[in-house]
């Protein structure tokens, strides 16, 4: 077997691998998220409303499901947490990095969302998360916490930390941005569940672009932190656009 194809089968064995590690994380994510329901439900007694299962997928999947896949992945095959996923405070440059990348990512969302529209007649679909903010936009101060110590740091450490991380190793800095992104892109979905098709894949597709974002900065500066922080301000302002306008507009 030549050294090419040797190249090919390594690569898409580890493709097949994070495949498999973000289908972990989803399942581990689900059972945490369906034993923490029942706890509140049948053990405490309290009935579960939209807000608080909001908060129950946060804590299961962004907190404890994602982080610890990503650990134990990285515990199984030798590697140090903190060495294969550089964390450190971040410096005057990583501040302005975190800065253009929150800005960024916003405006590139802008733009490819303006430009889709304009030839589409699908409108993106509205994820569980943003809908039930709009319903209860008072409950968005108390989520924005969540948004930055659960949501951007788990996710990123799943998708930006290991697997981006990992396909880094075999493949060159654009295409382990891209296929993180492939990766994390599509476990949106189980967000769009009440949407057609056509638009949950159009929402799909446009979190492809800040996705891009956090996965370029990290690539740039190596620290954790930059991805997690540019993921947390990036939700919080959508969710600060969505309390604005119910409550202000």
């Amino acid at each position: 077997m030549d050294s090419a194809r040797i190249v090919t089968k390594r690569r898409l064995l580890v493709i097949g691998a994070m495949l498999g590690l973000t289908a972990a994380s989803l399942v581990v994510g689900v059972a945490v998220v369906l034993l923490l329901s029942a706890t509140v439900v049948l053990g405490v007694g309290l009935e579960l409303s939209n807000t608080g299962a909001l908060i129950l997928s946060l804590i299961g999947i962004q907190g404890i499901a994602f982080p610890t896949v990503g650990y134990v992945y990285l515990r199984y095959h030798g590697r140090a947490v903190l060495e294969f996923v550089p964390t450190r405070v971040p410096s005057l440059r990583d501040v302005g990095v975190i800065v253009g990348g929150w800005i960024g990512a916003l405006g590139a969302l802008l733009v490819v969302a303006n430009l889709v529209l304009a030839v589409s007649d699908t409108a993106p679909a509205q994820n569980q998360a943003a809908q039930t903010v709009a319903e209860n936009p008072e409950f968005v101060p108390f989520l924005l916490p969540f948004v930055f110590l659960l949501n951007g740091p788990g996710e990123e450490f799943l998708y930006r930390g290991v697997i981006q991380g990992r396909f880094r190793e075999d493949f060159s800095a654009p295409a382990a941005i891209v296929l993180a992104t492939l990766m994390f892109a599509p476990i949106h979905i189980f967000s769009f569940v009440e949407a057609s098709p056509q638009a949950a894949l159009l929402t799909i597709s446009l979190l492809t672009v800040p996705s891009l974002v956090f996965g370029a900065v990290y690539e740039y500066t190596d620290n954790f932190v930059v991805p997690a922080l540019v993921h947390g301000l990036y939700n919080a302002t959508l969710f600060g656009g969505i309390y604005l306008s119910n409550v202000v507009g």
